[in-house]
């Protein structure tokens, strides 16, 4: 049985390098976000050469790849987040990111995308707008989720946290235009004792900083805060559950004076999102 281990791995690994196949959606002309975009496909188009061609071990293509797909998703995230593009230190930031990640793949082809204020000539790349959700499923929206949450109907099926897929060659939705990166659908025994948890208005905080713990390294503690309310979100632990990455967290929220701790399990699904357990 453990002789399939790095077989599976290998196959894992190619699939997840091959997004490169995909080209970008040319639509948006913020220079900072164009050229980070850019040298990530770079990156992702060397990550999928190398691993088709065995100059990786399974394992180290696999762990490369998931660590550009972490760069990606955060970036798009700031993109989405911001009024007016992504603002040089931010820029920054994200660049030496890339290049710390280039450095390790011994790649220096990339430098030339985004150097800390000049930048080489190419194509500019933008995300595109989000997608429709699936059926059944709603975005969250600021202000009619509150107040249907305060009636006591909570959107069983509400997304947070959402980004559109697609970016970037579609390196983090492998290809697919019409992916979503993260996202967390609101249901599920766990879900629903986290709904319970948290206050109404504090909701959207928690589950953003939740879809980040889902999407970031485990381990590590994710803290939301809103007024004096706040908790923290720890992935434990990744596994495969069938075709499902799955991840088991521990979650600590504190609401009127009271601590609420909780056990749970949420697995990335065919959707593009995390469904709670």
């Amino acid at each position: 049985m453990n002789k399939l281990v790095p077989i599976a791995l290998a196959v894992a690994a190619l699939s997840c390098a091959s997004a490169a196949v995909a080209e970008p959606i040319q639509i948006n002309d913020d220079e900072n976000y164009s050229r980070l975009a850019s040298w990530e496909q770079h990156l992702d188009q060397l990550i999928s050469d190398r691993a088709r061609g065995g100059a990786f071990r399974a394992r180290d293509a696999w762990r490369f790849q998931k660590r550009l797909d972490s760069i990606e998703i955060h970036l798009l995230q700031s993109y989405y987040q911001s009024d007016n593009g992504l603002d040089d230190r931010l820029a920054r930031s994200y660049a030496d990111q890339l290049r710390s990640l280039s450095r390790d793949l011994r790649d220096s082809g990339g430098n030339g995308y985004y150097n800390g204020g000049g930048y080489s000539s190419g194509p500019a790349y933008g995300p595109p707008a989000p997608p429709p959700p699936p059926s059944n499923y709603s975005y969250y929206r600021q202000g009619q989720y509150e107040s249907d949450c305060h009636r006591g109907n909570r959107a069983a099926g509400t997304i947070f946290g959402a980004v559109a897929g697609g970016l970037i060659g579609g390196a983090v939705s492998h290809g697919n235009g019409g992916a979503v990166v993260g996202g967390v659908v609101l249901g599920g025994l766990a879900g629903n004792a986290l709904s319970r948890d948290i206050d109404c208005d504090d909701q959207r905080y928690a589950y953003a900083r939740y879809n980040d713990g889902f999407n970031g390294p485990v381990g590590q503690d994710y803290r939301w805060d809103h007024g004096d309310r706040y908790g923290t979100f720890t992935p434990t632990r990744e596994y495969r559950d069938g075709n499902y990455v799955c991840r088991d967290f521990q979650t600590v929220n504190y609401r009127d004076g009271q601590q609420y701790r909780e056990n749970g399990t949420a697995c990335h699904e065919d959707d593009g999102y995390w469904h709670f357990r």
